[in-house]
């Protein structure tokens, strides 16, 4: 796996791209400048990541079990190889991030694995991989694991829950063009964080607000210092 580092120093943001992107994407749509501040005076150190999304939602055979069996493979090398890494080398536990797709993946690790971050930013992000394998029908196992919507929804040991309880949890989607999805699962992600009793801070952000990079620049600098807040 290639990725792009950002400083030298600070607490270590992992931030994964959009659909079928890799790990230039943030730093080409300017989300890296966006962020500059806090990468220059060492507040942060920013890990763009690569994708694999070829090989796993968007592959040409459209083999849904290929598809996750891939993906299974690229979430266990961020969680037991990449993040431990990061942690190693910091002292400290991450913070997860992305947009749109990029989001699915921050969230979906964080809720799997939570004792490696502390700390998420999902913008305009779904939550279920049924927007990506037309699993409507087809939800298996193998789905639903990677699933936040549907496996939050079971119950959730004390010793899990108390690190979802103690991590900043920021969800955010506009209401404008491209975000319909995007809200509705927003929405349906917060509906099951509440029922289990799991803080998170779900911001909607007005009609105006489409599915597009000047919106998450402004919404990553929004949200940032209250995720770094100790």
């Amino acid at each position: 796996m290639t990725y792009r580092v950002y400083g030298t120093s600070g607490k270590p943001v992992v931030a994964f791209p959009c659909s079928q992107a890799h790990e230039n994407l943030w730093e080409d749509f300017g989300m890296v400048d966006a962020l500059a501040p806090y990468i220059e005076d060492g507040t942060i150190q920013l890990f763009c990541m690569d994708s694999i999304d070829d090989d796993t939602f968007f592959r040409t055979d459209c083999n849904r079990n290929k598809a996750l069996r891939c993906y299974e493979r690229y979430l266990a090398y961020i969680a037991n190889e990449f993040l431990p890494g990061l942690i190693e080398a910091s002292g400290q536990k991450v913070m997860l991030t992305g947009c749109s797709m990029g989001a699915y993946h921050a969230a979906n690790i964080y809720f799997r694995w939570p004792q490696l971050a502390d700390s998420v930013i999902a913008l305009s992000g779904v939550y279920s991989p049924q927007w990506f394998l037309d699993l409507e029908d087809h939800m298996t196992e193998a789905a639903r694991a990677n699933s936040p919507i549907d496996y939050l929804s079971d119950p959730i040991d004390d010793s899990r829950r108390e690190q979802y309880c103690e991590a900043k949890l920021i969800f955010c989607a506009g209401q404008g063009d491209g975000e319909e999805d995007m809200l509705s699962d927003t929405q349906a992600l917060a509906e099951v964080l509440e029922a289990q009793g799991i803080e998170a801070w779900v911001d909607v952000w007005g009609d105006d607000v489409t599915h597009d990079w000047p919106w998450w620049k402004e919404q990553i600098n929004y949200f940032l210092p209250t995720a770094l807040a100790a």
